[in-house]
């Protein structure tokens, strides 16, 4: 960076560590985070705003018996207040920890999250990159109202804890993404897609992200009725996230501690199709979720969360693996650092063109309006499209899916070979989507 602040730091957040032992803390953790970012802007297809900007942050946690104080900021003058702050709330009703150290450091793995080459990018080329999307959107069509944007980053961050681990990081991150709106009397459509790697590769595709948006946008010209009942549903690699979260809801170790988790007690049980495989891999180099240890100074860890349908493990954080009496698995919020489904070995083409009548999800519109732990999901549809044998015949509008997660991912899914460019998620096709509309 241009201006590392990581020595400086290192030996103030010593002090701070001897600062809330002073003041009755029994153990202590401070991370500090500093970003430089450059980026750019279009609204309406032009130019709106370029610049750089530099932030820093600071956290602050420490126990005074079995209770938890916690403490942010961005002024650095304000840092040893904060301190202070933390252990008064700790003594005064902080929340309940447990555990009462932070640990001692240990071997972990070395993770790839800098490059030089993402630094290299200029404003000058995202600037070129957002203008080339814009042009080849209008080109589509002139009325579009787009939006597009570029960012480039670099950061470094400090973990200190009383446990012994000193960390510091370095990372780099870039992003390039492009919205759209098509307003046509009183029908509004969107449409957008968005790219982001730690490393400068192919991945940064200017033409990629206007293709699969005028993809979005040719499907959508012909708006036709949607179909009815419990149908098939295609789900592609950009939708799947979304649609998965109660999955990790369920293997989060705090849920399955409290009683929330519907896998509570369910380990080695089949619980999903056997087609599906899903692991958490923060190791993969230059990955979004990439890190070599988690919040609290626990290492990461690649791990089998379902091994064809069978439920392996759940995800702790230090805080939850006390909760619940198990082991910590470096998981921030007992949440998956960067998931990954095994694909299949059919191409999503033959997955598609196996649908009689069903839907094709693009977009999700409040998605989890239900007991979305407990695996029961309903959102509208924000872009989705008719099956019908085997094509992608138009558009459907006003329509809600709804259903269990857990009930539609235990039979007949289908899951391709190909994937997202990071290789993370493939397509998926599923059976018993209910389907209502008001049409």
């Amino acid at each position: 960076m241009r201006n590392s602040l990581i020595e400086t730091m290192t030996d103030r957040l010593q002090k701070g560590l001897d600062t809330a032992k002073h003041l009755g803390a029994s153990a202590t953790k401070i991370g500090f985070y500093h970003q430089e970012k450059t980026d750019c802007q279009f609204e309406a297809g032009r130019l709106k705003d370029t610049g750089g900007r530099e932030s820093i942050s600071y956290s602050v946690e420490v126990l005074v018996g079995n209770k938890k104080g916690n403490t942010s900021g961005n002024r650095l003058e304000d840092f040893n207040a904060m301190i202070e702050r933390a252990v008064t709330l700790a003594k005064v009703g902080g929340s309940v920890a447990h555990f009462d150290a932070y640990p001692a450091p240990s071997e972990a793995a070395t993770v790839k999250t800098h490059s030089n080459k993402t630094l290299a990018l200029s404003r000058e080329k995202m600037i070129e990159a957002c203008q080339q999307i814009a042009d080849e959107l209008k080109t589509y069509n002139p009325d579009l109202f787009i939006d597009c944007s570029a960012s480039r980053t670099e950061s470094e961050s400090l973990l200190l804890t009383t446990g012994g681990v000193s960390h510091p990081a370095k990372r780099t991150h870039w992003r390039l993404g492009a919205s759209v709106q098509l307003t046509a009397d009183t029908d509004m459509l969107f449409a957008g897609h968005s790219r982001g790697w730690r490393d400068l590769t192919a991945f940064y595709d200017p033409g990629v992200i206007a293709e699969k948006i005028i993809t979005d946008l040719r499907r959508a010209e012909t708006i036709v009725p949607p179909p009815s009942g419990k149908v098939k549903a295609h789900i592609p690699p950009e939708t799947l996230p979304r649609l998965l979260w109660p999955l990790f809801m369920g293997t989060n170790g705090r849920n399955v501690a409290k009683g929330d988790s519907p896998l509570a007690g369910r380990l080695e049980e089949r619980v999903l199709s056997s087609s599906l495989t899903i692991t958490d891999d923060p190791h993969q180099d230059y990955a979004t979720g990439a890190r070599s240890l988690d919040d609290n100074g626990v290492p990461t860890m690649k791990q089998t969360l379902f091994d064809k349908g069978i439920l392996k493990c759940f995800l702790y954080d230090l805080d939850s693996a006390g909760l619940a009496g198990a082991t910590p698995t470096g998981n921030n919020g007992s949440n998956p650092h960067s998931p990954k489904i095994t694909p299949g070995k059919r191409p999503s083409g033959e997955l598609l063109a196996e649908i009689d009548d069903g839907l094709y999800i693009r977009d999700l519109i409040g998605f989890g309006q239900s007991n979305i732990i407990n695996g029961d999901f309903s959102g509208n549809l924000g872009l989705g499209y008719r099956v019908r044998d085997g094509e992608i015949v138009g558009r459907v509008k006003n329509t809600m899916i709804a259903g269990n997660l857990y009930e539609i991912l235990k039979h007949n899914v289908l899951v391709s070979s190909d994937t997202d460019y990071q290789g993370r998620y493939p397509h998926m096709t599923v059976e018993g989507m209910s389907v209502v509309s008001d049409r």
